[in-house]
Parts: C-alpha cells; sequence; structure tokens
C-alpha cells in the first residue's frame, strides 16, 4: 500500500500574466465554484503565482477558455489574424510547469 506522503502530485502554475484578465471571470468569494469551478482557496494559490495540482489546473483552464471571448486582454495578447482569439497560442501560454 503506497501512503498519501510517498504520492507525488503533478502540480504546476497559471501563468500569472493571464491572472489580471481572468479576474472579471471569477466573481466573488461565493461566486467563484460556481463560475469557475476552483475553491476560494484555490483562487488565492492561483493570483499568487503558487503551484495548484495538475488536475485543478486543468478543470480552471477549461472553465476559463470556454468564456475566453469574453475576455478583452486576451484578445490583445493573442490576436487571431482572422480576428479573434489565437486559442492554440492561449492554450499553449496558459499553464507553467
Amino acid at each position: 500500500m503506497v501512503e498519501v506522503s510517498e504520492v507525488k502530485q503533478r502540480m504546476c502554475i497559471v501563468n500569472p500574466a493571464l491572472v489580471d484578465d481572468i479576474v472579471p471571470l471569477v466573481g466573488g468569494q461565493c461566486e467563484i465554484m460556481t463560475k469557475i469551478g476552483i475553491s476560494w482557496n484555490s483562487w488565492i494559490k492561483i493570483t499568487g503565482g503558487l503551484p495548484v495540482r495538475h488536475s485543478l489546473a486543468h478543470r480552471f483552464k477549461a472553465r476559463v477558455l470556454a468564456t475566453a471571448e469574453e475576455v478583452e486582454g486576451f484578445r490583445r495578447k493573442f490576436p487571431s489574424p482572422c480576428g479573434g482569439i489565437d486559442r492554440a497560442a492561449l492554450d499553449d501560454a496558459f499553464l507553467l510547469p
């Protein structure tokens, strides 16, 4: 049997350059779980540039990318030649090891 302390969880960081752009999507402490699917404590870690579980980061990324068109900062940082957002570039930049 493997003890929990022996299992090393994969961790990553949400790109700090994108966090300020994501803030409007989050809402307040009471809304964050329904809007983005993470806890307030996880959001505090993300805004502080701290590592979070890989699974949480991917869930967060999926929810944010689903509403990416609403984020003005994403349109500025990841413009598509055809208009809108270059989703591949945003996807690649979202998480850091």
